[in-house]
C-alpha cells in the first residue's frame, strides 16, 4: 500500500513538473508554499495512518488504488482526487492538513530537495522553489531521508 501513495504523489510530482512549464499559477503556488517540519511530520503520519488502515480494509485499499488510477497532470487534479475520495483524504485531514497541503506539499519537498541533492537543476526550477525551501530541505535532509514517505526503506 505504501507504494501505492507514493505512486500518487510521484505520479502527481512528475505530472506536475510537467505542467507547471505552462502554468505560471502552478509554479508559484509551489514556490510560495511554506515547509516546516510539523506539516511534514503531519503528512507522514496521515500517510502511516492510511497504510495500516488499508491493510485491514479491503474497500479503503481498493479507493486508494481508484484514486491513484485518476489523472493528476495539474495540481488541480491532484487536488480533485481528495474531492472524489474523501475517506483518503480523511486521513490528511484528520492531522489538520488542508486538501492543498495534501497536494502541494510532497511536490514542493520534493522540488527543493531534488535542487540540494542536484545543484546543476536548481537554476531551472527555480520559478517553482523558494530559497527558503531549499533551506528547509538542507536544514532538514537527514531527518526526511529516514522518514518512510520520503524514500526509507520499512525495517
Amino acid at each position: 500500500m505504501r507504494r501505492m501513495v507514493l505512486a500518487i504523489i510521484a505520479a502527481g510530482a512528475l505530472a506536475s513538473a510537467a505542467a507547471a512549464a505552462d502554468d505560471p499559477a502552478t509554479d508559484r503556488t509551489l514556490h510560495d508554499y511554506v515547509l516546516t517540519m510539523d506539516k511534514v511530520n503531519h503528512f507522514s503520519a496521515a500517510m502511516d495512518a492510511f497504510d495500516v488502515a488499508s491493510k485491514s480494509d479491503p474497500s479503503l485499499k481498493a479507493e486508494g488504488d481508484a484514486m491513484s488510477s485518476e489523472p493528476d497532470a495539474t495540481l488541480a487534479q491532484v487536488e480533485a482526487k481528495f474531492d472524489h475520495h474523501p475517506r483518503v483524504f480523511a486521513f490528511y485531514a484528520k492531522q489538520g492538513l488542508s486538501k492543498a497541503d495534501a497536494a502541494v506539499l510532497p511536490i514542493a519537498l520534493m522540488d527543493a530537495c531534488t535542487a540540494v541533492q542536484y545543484p546543476q537543476v536548481a537554476a531551472k526550477m527555480a520559478s517553482r522553489i523558494a530559497p527558503s525551501q531549499v533551506a528547509f530541505c538542507k536544514a532538514n535532509l537527514a531527518t526526511l531521508k529516514a522518514m518512510k514517505f520520503f524514500g526509507a526503506s520499512e525495517q
